[in-house]
């Protein structure tokens, strides 16, 4: 997982080849009129999903993960609390849907951090994570690269 301000996006370029086009629109698209439930397709590997979910009690918030995509979220609208859990750590699936690509487990987070429209996150195959902790309304984008 990598946690970090956007302004330092630019520092994780080189952990993926598709960090750099998908920070590069991200910055050059303002995603507060793209309405919630938009799919955009940024390149074969690169998709960007527009949310705008109601927050969750962190109860309520079991882990996902998944095996072919790694996550970039960003907040645009709003602050969320995510959990988080090592992927190794999560024993119990409570569902999971291959072509969906992810596993929900009943595990709860081991530990949580705010996110806030200054902030993005990096989920990696390797860790659950649990978003949209909080109350309240957000909006969100979730940016899928394809491993």
């Amino acid at each position: 997982m990598v946690l970090d301000k956007l302004s330092e996006a630019s520092k994780y370029y080189s952990l993926h080849p598709k960090f750099k086009i998908a920070f590069d629109y991200i910055f050059s698209h303002d995603f507060k009129d793209i309405p919630g439930g938009s799919k955009i397709v940024v390149d074969d590997d690169v998709r960007i999903n527009v949310d705008e979910p109601t927050l969750r009690a962190k109860e309520d918030a079991l882990p996902e993960a998944h095996d072919l995509h790694i996550d970039i979220q960003v907040p645009i609208v709003g602050e969320e609390t995510c959990g988080f859990i090592p992927r190794p750590e999560c024993k119990t699936i409570d569902r999971q849907s291959a072509e969906k690509d992810y596993v929900i487990y009943k595990e709860m987070s081991t530990g949580f951090f705010r996110l806030t429209p200054e902030d993005f996150v990096i989920f990696f195959p390797s860790d659950g994570h649990a978003p949209i902790i909080g109350s309240g309304y957000e909006k969100k984008i979730v940016v899928k690269i394809k491993l």
